[in-house]
């Protein structure tokens, strides 16, 4: 039961920082919006570079890469929902596509269709916070019904193997940073 409390946790955790995210990009786009009349290609281009950064992330998250693939195995009320939730997904990414070539368009021909970009960038995530909501009313609690305890043991040491690797890459990174600068020698003094 353990194990499924820590993998009920880390979920959880991950969708409040992925909703927080969410929340800031809406809030971002939002407030350069109110002033269209400034808006330039470069915004556009830093927009759509973010929301391309969270798709990577969401794309990412635990319950993306091994939480729904076991659902996928759970039956058909499981099926449906992950169905519908990666149908969610594909529009999203059709969403982004259409974006970037609506900017590579805008950028050849130097006009730019803000009011068109802009919903589309709205649109993206108007779907990504229907889908957000609907893995946690719907599809998390599913998951708890559906999973025996057998079933969590295994996600959770998923989890704990790719956090044992984000922690291995963290240590690695840190000492390439430490290996590029020069290091002052610690110096102890008695008292």
């Amino acid at each position: 039961m353990l194990t499924a409390t820590y993998s009920l946790v880390a979920i959880a955790a991950e969708q409040d920082k992925t909703r927080a995210m969410l929340s800031r990009l809406q809030q971002y786009l939002q407030t350069t919006w109110r002033g269209l009349q400034n808006i330039d290609f470069a915004f556009l281009e830093t927009a759509f570079g973010k929301l391309m950064q969270f798709d990577t992330f969401l794309g990412a998250r635990k319950l993306e890469r091994y939480l729904m693939p076991a659902l996928r195995h759970a039956g058909r009320e499981a099926e449906s929902l992950v169905a519908e939730l990666d149908t969610m997904r594909a529009k999203g990414a059709n969403i982004l596509r259409s974006i970037g070539e609506q900017l590579a368009e805008a950028f050849e021909a130097s006009s730019v269709k803000i009011n068109q970009i802009c919903h589309a960038m709205e649109s993206y995530c108007g779907c990504m916070l229907i889908r957000l909501e609907r893995e946690e009313r719907e599809l998390i609690p599913l998951a708890r019904r559906l999973f025996s305890i057998e079933d969590w043991f295994t996600i959770a040491a998923q989890f704990l193997s790719d956090d044992g690797d984000a922690d291995a890459r963290g240590i690695k990174d840190e000492r390439q940073r430490g290996s590029r600068t020069a290091r002052r020698p610690t110096i102890y003094v008695r008292s």
